[in-house]
């Protein structure tokens, strides 16, 4: 299967993510965003990451740049987790089938991240070491072992059993991570004293200090928000564009305005990150065929009241306050905050426009994707009602056709993108379970 050119998804020319955030706030973000699909899963990442990290100090033959991009890694290693039931078994010391979150994170991190050459990692982290080379061979053995054993050593962890080093413990560990993790592994708690940094915190700050030293160009930066944003949209396949359309959408009608270029970076930021609390929704609500229930639509919108959480304190102001009022209507009838008219910038109403067309053009498990008289009419409705922004709303109609054009374009490359994913990840699954 050919290479999918990442290119292809970067919407627009201008300098994204310029000075509204740094490398250290995206990976907050990430890390906090992970933290909201489960409460036992809260911090699971940081002290898998710093544990991987001790292992290659102690270890001493890796780079600092292998060593970044492997703690990274180690961090986001549960990117691909969604459910209740397999956070169930990641949760136990003994996990029997936790393959689908390990074969989705490897494809994000294959084609959405930065880090592709590492993605092998990402697949095996919970496959016994004595599999690994019937996969393939190199220094992913080592990277996967690493995450492995850090990932059962933090299942002690939070269970609150101290950790042992005997002989029956070093024989089951060796089974899943090689003699030669777990020597290392030992040989790095007792040069740096893991376990004591994870029992007072501090190995939170002394991570957070590591992660500020890596060096992030501007692209970079974008992928990982990319990979975060759809890891929530390719849920399935009726929301699997919804994030790159409402980003799209946004950035034409922010240029059709006349928003300055830092403008237009605060909206297509905003527009990427406005529905990263969905990461906390059950998917059986998101992908529900019918008619959601109140209580199922009380949860479903919970999801702004999440990505303010997750946002806050890690973004400009500006840029926070797009995507936490994407859902905010100018007579006061939206929420989380039921915002009036002379609340709400140009820019929070350029997304809010923007989502709402990304919303009714879908295909979604409820409905089909609606044609443009119906777009329109809904949009003219919702404008005529006050609920709408009219200087928006009416580029919007007056430009639809082209708006629609540009963003078609990145929706036939995310579902080729999707329908890569879906393919690939049916065939490591057997793969894996041969």
């Amino acid at each position: 299967m050919p290479p999918f050119d990442q290119a292809s998804i970067r919407i627009g020319s201008i300098n994204m993510i310029n000075n509204s955030m740094n490398f250290s706030q995206v990976m907050s973000i990430l890390l906090r965003a992970l933290d909201q699909i489960d409460t036992r899963v809260v911090n699971h990442g940081r002290r898998v990451a710093y544990m991987v990290l001790k292992m290659m100090q102690a270890d001493g033959s890796y780079s600092r740049k292998s060593m970044q991009e492997i703690c990274i890694l180690a961090a986001l290693h549960d990117i691909g987790a969604y459910s209740k039931e397999e956070i169930d078994q990641m949760m136990l010391f003994e996990s029997v089938d936790v393959y689908d979150h390990s074969i989705y994170g490897h494809l994000f991190f294959k084609y959405m991240s930065p880090l592709g050459k590492w993605a092998d990692a990402i697949l095996y982290h919970h496959l016994d070491y004595e599999y690994y080379p019937s996969f393939h061979s190199g220094e992913h053995w080592n990277v996967a072992a690493m995450i492995h054993l850090a990932d059962r050593m933090d299942v002690l962890f939070r269970g609150g059993e101290p950790w042992q080093d005997n002989a029956e413990i070093r024989r089951r560990q060796e089974i899943r991570s090689g003699k030669t993790t777990v020597e290392l592994f030992w040989e790095a708690e007792k040069r740096f004293r893991i376990e004591e940094k994870l029992k007072d915190g501090s190995y939170a700050e002394e991570l957070a200090a590591f992660f500020s030293t890596v060096e992030y160009s501007k692209n970079m930066l974008l992928e990982y928000i990319r990979m975060m944003a759809y890891t929530i949209d390719f849920r399935n396949e009726f929301t699997a564009s919804h994030t790159i359309t409402t980003a799209s959408i946004s950035l034409e009608l922010g240029k059709l305005l006349d928003m300055d270029a830092a403008e237009l970076e605060k909206i297509q930021l905003g527009a990427y990150l406005h529905d990263i609390g969905k990461i906390a929704t059950p998917p059986e609500i998101l992908g529900k065929t019918g008619a959601l229930t109140s209580e199922e639509m009380r949860i479903m919108r919970k999801h702004v009241e999440t990505t303010g959480k997750i946002l806050t304190g890690y973004t400009d102001e500006d840029v926070f306050r797009i995507a936490y009022r994407h859902h905010e209507k100018l007579d006061g009838s939206g929420y989380p905050e039921q915002l009036r008219a002379e609340q709400l910038t140009m820019s929070e109403r350029i997304v809010a426009v923007a989502d709402l067309i990304s919303a009714l053009v879908g295909k979604r498990s409820y409905k089909e994707g609606f044609p443009k008289e119906k777009v329109l009419e809904i949009l003219r409705q919702q404008k005529d009602a006050g609920k709408l922004c009219s200087r928006v709303t009416e580029q919007a109609i007056r430009h639809y056709d082209a708006i629609l054009e540009t963003s078609n374009k990145y929706i036939r490359v995310i579902a080729e993108l999707y329908n890569r994913f879906s393919a690939e990840s049916r065939h490591l699954r057997m793969s894996l379970e041969n």
